[in-house]
């Protein structure tokens, strides 16, 4: 594997030094406009988000370092017909137009801060409520690891190996870590719209060099069809399910991610939510799919990369297609900026929500029902710090190891989407018992594992039977469950009522 003799140099490490500068000016800045020492105003910026604010900590929280590096890497692995990963995206915002404006008009209601909080307070069920944030807290931390993942790519690169994968992931992990603990949910949404617009500068440059650098994607094309025409095969049987198994998989699982159900909570208003919606639903076209392009062109400039460097495929085609000159320079600096922000601001956000799990969900209800609002946000915060200390260390085995940002992702989504349940039928049907919906979560999550460890003995390839994701088979089975158990013993329809 070659690049271009092209180097980023200390120049773009100063751009990158005075970011992560602005970033911690933003937490101060969070910390001083706190209204109060509140779990609402700290985890939820006092529910004051309008349209500019609230879309673009979407979009940034979104849109991480597991779509420009871990898709693109998916792209590069899988060919043309990888393009599908932009309907991905689109279902994600189709799932949430089903439940998400009648669960924000109910957290605004009863205050909600967690999405567990519906979940108890939907169901009466403590033992829903500790599997629900056991699953949340399992796909969230697996999504920071991704992440950090990410970053250890990002900074080897812009510092043209000068820092190494680990210390890139430390030195990124500290400034997050900073304005999040300084400023809560505020900082972080403030520094979303500052990462949120490099996002969307970035990505315009993409598409630039995409269409004019060496002949653009036409020329890509060319050698594919010579030197990997396999690549451009159409997907067969096998193909297909796996298609339609990751598209049930992404759309309900990146649904209930619940660092977005967050953002939809802190929405000054329902208006302000739909509209934010309505825009994210054209995101995929800006952001996805440039990421598939990525990987497509990069089979024409480096063919035969492992699996773990085909991670990096972005970074290493955005410095191969640059010629040295100061206008592609600074085009590549912008563009690593945005990839380091993307990845910032999704982690931050996956972490904040991790603590306000562990800090409403856990330590309040089981362990300090006494517990003051200053004790509970000092507890929070030294459990992200120890979460992320952990985190850490499963990014240096993971490099060790040689996992793929897709494989992270996998193992997140097919065991968090068994909660999918609770919020797409909870919301809307009310007489759904609180036994069917655990049963089915229990259930799922039980084949989904199963499958896992079929894998693990050689029972079959590609992680499940096939071509269908482990994860959808157990969806399958808990929707069943959920839905024969609420038609054969139903929740007395006056216990619905009172609960929504």
């Amino acid at each position: 594997m070659e690049t271009s003799e092209f180097h980023l140099g200390n120049r773009a490490l100063i751009v990158m030094g005075v970011y992560l500068v602005v970033m911690l000016a933003l937490g101060w800045a969070g910390r001083r406009s706190r209204k109060e020492e509140s779990l609402r105003d700290f985890y939820l910026a006092g529910s004051t988000f309008g349209f500019v604010v609230l879309f673009l900590t979407l979009f940034a929280t979104q849109y991480s370092g597991n779509t420009l590096l871990g898709f693109a890497g998916r792209s590069y692995r899988q060919g043309a017909t990888y393009i599908v990963s932009v309907m991905f995206m689109t279902a994600v915002i189709t799932v949430f137009t089903i439940y998400a404006p009648r669960l924000v008009r109910l957290a605004r209601t009863f205050g909600y801060i967690t999405p567990a909080d519906y979940v108890y307070h939907r169901f009466g069920s403590p033992a829903l409520h500790i599997a629900a944030v056991l699953l949340l807290v399992w796909g969230l931390a697996n999504y920071v690891l991704e992440n950090l993942v990410a970053m250890g790519h990002a900074m080897v690169t812009i510092s043209d190996g000068s820092i190494s994968f680990m210390w890139g992931v430390i030195i990124l992990v500290v400034v997050m870590l900073t304005y999040e603990t300084l400023g809560g949910m505020r900082s972080v949404a403030w520094t979303d719209v500052v990462q949120g617009t490099i996002l969307l500068a970035g990505l315009g440059c993409i598409l630039f060099m995409l269409l004019t650098v060496d002949g653009g994607l036409v020329a890509a094309h060319e050698v594919i069809a010579r030197d990997a025409s396999d690549k451009l095969a159409a997907p067969k049987a096998d193909g297909m399910r796996a298609w339609y198994s990751n598209m049930i998989l992404l759309g309900f699982g990146v649904a209930v991610y619940p660092h977005a159900m967050q953002r939809l909570f802190a929405a000054k208003s329902l208006r302000t939510l739909r509209v934010s919606l309505a825009g994210m639903a054209f995101m995929p076209l800006t952001t996805t799919l440039l990421a598939f392009l990525m990987g497509y062109l990069a089979l024409s400039r480096f063919p035969e990369l492992s699996s773990f460097e085909s991670d990096r495929v972005t970074i290493l085609v955005l410095i191969d297609m640059t010629e040295g000159s100061p206008f592609t320079f600074w085009l590549v600096v912008l563009i690593f900026a945005a990839i380091v922000a993307a990845i910032m601001s999704t982690a931050d956000s996956a972490l904040l929500s991790i603590s306000s799990m562990f800090t409403k969900d856990i330590y309040k209800v089981y362990i300090n029902k006494e517990a003051t609002p200053h004790h509970l946000l000092l507890v929070g915060k030294i459990f992200g710090w120890c979460l992320i200390a952990v985190l850490v260390f499963m990014a240096w085995i993971s490099q060790r190891t040689e996992s793929s940002i897709w494989l992270l992702i996998l193992l997140k989504l097919e065991f968090m989407v068994q909660i999918s349940p609770m919020f797409v039928l909870g919301i809307h049907w009310k007489r759904l018992p609180a036994w069917a919906v655990l049963a089915g979560v229990i259930a799922g999550t039980g084949i989904t594992l199963t499958i896992w460890g079929g894998v693990m003995a050689g029972l079959w390839d590609n992680r499940s039977p096939w071509n269908v994701s482990a994860g959808v088979w157990g969806l399958l089975v808990n929707y069943a469950i959920c839905i024969g158990g609420g038609l054969l013993r139903p929740d007395p329809i006056d216990q619905g009522l009172r609960r929504t």
